[in-house]
């Protein structure tokens, strides 16, 4: 009987001794498409292909004929007045942006046990990688998309906001109203030069006052002089491209087409003039890609992989005018890299990734 107390009280302690060793912290990452199975048990990540973002800012200014322009010079001596209705356009800037999207071919399942820091993965909306245990913000790989509006146009831009006074409504004639319209901007300049020069009886109690008299003269005269001169209104818009570059990619392709009376236009439409979008890839210098030699029974693991990403140089050409040249870095140009497993295996490193590119950033214990 003692026997058998003194068995059955070892096996107990040898129970809790296997039931107390730690499980070792193995990782392993492969690629996907190698696997039979990637949809069970897994961690399934994506490295990018980086999608460049043109933001173009265009301006358009029109020009509105005033109703009084053939009286100008002689009413007001005033000769530059707008002559015609003209809408004319202009590229106003180009801005260059990058963000990364699933590349397909990219595809990486991780493995582990243990208390490794693996499982704690940092993922873009779309599953790209951007780190593991890190601080990553998903609103870091948000970029403003613009698309065409609608912005006025020459029928939209008149003249019916002046405030017209009763002598200058009940002329009969273009002319007399001309007239008239003159004789009331004279009498505004007379009345702010002697708010000015403090030539009333009763004159405004504090500066303020001035400045709201002076203020709303100025508005006054301008909207009557636009009735001579004309009126010149500007406005902005802001159209993005996005190009996905491959290796196959032109360096003259059309990104658009502009023209000066209707601005951004199909690239299929003739009217405008093309505006290039060039590509040129930096030729980089691989590491060294050898096959692995295992020997009979070794293991072989596989730590993260990430992008060591291609630089290439962007143009936007105007017809033979560069108005716009970056270098951006593209992770479908580079070369794909895996770090050691034993990195993963720790259970406080915090690595960041690049979620634009694929490229690696830092390495660092939390």
């Amino acid at each position: 009987m003692k026997k058998l107390f003194l068995a059955i009280s070892a096996a107990a302690i040898l129970s809790s001794c296997a039931v107390q060793q730690p499980v070792p912290n193995k990782v392993n990452v492969q690629d996907v498409a190698q696997m039979n199975n990637a949809t069970s048990n897994t961690l399934v990540y994506s490295l990018p292909a980086t999608v460049i973002r043109v933001n173009v800012e265009v301006e358009k200014t029109i020009n509105k004929v005033g109703p009084f322009y053939r009286y100008s010079q002689k009413m007001l001596n005033v000769s530059d007045v707008v002559t015609e209705d003209k809408v004319e356009w202009k590229i106003k800037s180009v801005n260059i942006e990058t963000f990364g999207v699933p590349d397909n071919s990219k595809r990486y399942s991780i493995s582990y046990s243990g208390t490794a820091s693996a499982p704690f993965l940092n993922l873009t909306s779309s599953g790209v990688l951007a780190g593991v245990n890190s601080d990553f913000n998903n609103a870091e790989c948000y970029l403003k998309k613009f698309t065409a509006a609608d912005l006025p146009g020459v029928e939209d831009v008149n003249f019916n906001d002046v405030a017209m006074i009763e002598k200058q409504l009940v002329k009969t004639s273009t002319a007399a109203m001309a007239e008239e319209t003159a004789n009331y901007i004279y009498k505004i300049r007379k009345r702010r030069f002697k708010i000015l020069a403090s030539d009333f009886e009763q004159l405004p109690p504090d500066g303020q006052s001035y400045e709201v008299m002076v203020r709303e003269l100025n508005k006054l005269e301008k909207e009557h002089m636009e009735l001579f001169v004309g009126k010149t209104e500007t406005y902005t818009m802001t159209r993005s491209f996005d190009i996905f570059p491959d290796k196959m990619s032109t360096n003259n392709d059309v990104l658009f087409r502009f023209s000066s009376v209707s601005g951004i236009v199909d690239k299929m439409d003739v009217s405008g003039a093309p505006v290039y979008f060039e590509l040129e890839a930096e030729e980089g210098t691989p590491l060294p890609d050898a096959a692995v030699v295992m020997e009979k029974g070794q293991e072989v693991r596989n730590g993260l992989f990430y992008n060591r990403p291609g630089k290439a140089t962007i143009k936007i050409i105007d017809k033979n005018k560069l108005i716009k040249e970056q270098e951006v870095y593209l992770g479908q140009y580079g070369q794909v890299v895996s770090m050691p497993s034993n990195v993963l295996e720790q259970d406080n490193v915090s690595i960041r990734i690049n979620p634009k590119t694929g490229a690696l950033q830092s390495i660092e214990r939390k």
